[in-house]
């Protein structure tokens, strides 16, 4: 009789097909776009210490609430666990164009990037001292619009604060939408 039940129950339990998860949020003074996609054309990749590991659950915000404008992109697994990286970028004087270069390091002013590894350790630029290769994001295409497309190259080193550790990032390509 357990059986037969539970042999029902499974028959006429309905199967629920929930596609990606996409939100899209929008106020006056800033925009936010989530795209979390299995086989995106939408990543950040990259070679951590050696260890390739491509993010396809990506968060680009548009922030223009203040007199300084920000891009931010968080990049994750899809669990929204660890690994992660974060990209504060805020605009130059010359304004968001093509081919700008941002060279960060522990000097740089109001813009950084930031990577939390699996067992939670947080590398950033904000620590990595001026000695050091500064991490490199080489914007190739920075489409700061609605739909707009954003390229980039990146490579450099993110230190800890609280020993000399550092995490050298190689072979790093963005290629991000901004559908926001």
């Amino acid at each position: 009789m357990v059986v037969l039940s539970t042999l029902l129950i499974f028959a006429c339990e309905e199967k629920i097909n929930t596609p990606p998860a996409t939100t899209t949020t929008t106020s006056t003074t800033s925009t936010t776009s989530t795209t979390s996609t299995t086989g995106s054309t939408y990543y950040i990749n990259a070679n951590y210490n050696g260890i390739n590991k491509v993010f396809t659950n990506l968060t680009v915000y548009r922030d223009e609430s203040t007199a300084d404008h920000y891009l931010l992109i968080v990049a994750n697994n899809t669990d929204k666990e660890n690994p992660k990286i974060e990209f504060n970028f805020k605009e130059p004087i010359n304004g968001w164009t093509d081919n700008l270069s941002y060279a960060l390091n522990s000097e740089s002013v109001g813009s950084y990037v930031k990577y939390t590894n699996e067992s939670g350790k947080v590398y950033s630029t904000v620590n990595t001292l001026a000695t050091q290769i500064p991490l490199l994001t080489q914007f190739t295409k920075l489409q700061y619009v609605k739909d707009g497309i954003i390229t980039a190259n990146l490579s450099g080193t993110l230190a800890i604060d609280t020993d000399t550790s550092t995490i050298r990032i190689t072979s790093g390509k963005i290629n991000l939408k901004a559908d926001n």
